[in-house]
């Protein structure tokens, strides 16, 4: 799993985003400011620092990615901000 984390995602030889999770089968890729829930079974490759992806749905994927931000993504209040050295 954490092969794929923080890495950038190709889809083919086009960056296409970076891997920032993998949850239920699917890796995680952010790209701008959407998310993309991809079936593991299209990553073609691993390598060092990037994973190459084949051609997949889209639509799907970001429907799923949204989903997914919404079930995994919370707000941080100030108390946690500050708990962890974020202070004004």
């Amino acid at each position: 799993m954490h092969e794929f984390v923080c890495k950038f995602v190709y889809l083919g030889e086009k960056e296409f985003g970076e891997c920032i999770d993998v949850d239920n089968g699917k890796i995680i890729v952010k790209f701008r400011d959407k998310f993309y829930a991809v079936p593991m079974d299209k990553v073609e490759r691993v390598e060092r620092d990037r994973v190459i992806l084949r051609e997949f749905d889209k639509r799907k994927a970001e429907k799923d990615g949204t989903k997914w931000i919404e079930e995994k993504s919370k707000p941080v209040t100030l108390e946690e901000l500050k708990k962890y050295g974020f202070e004004d």
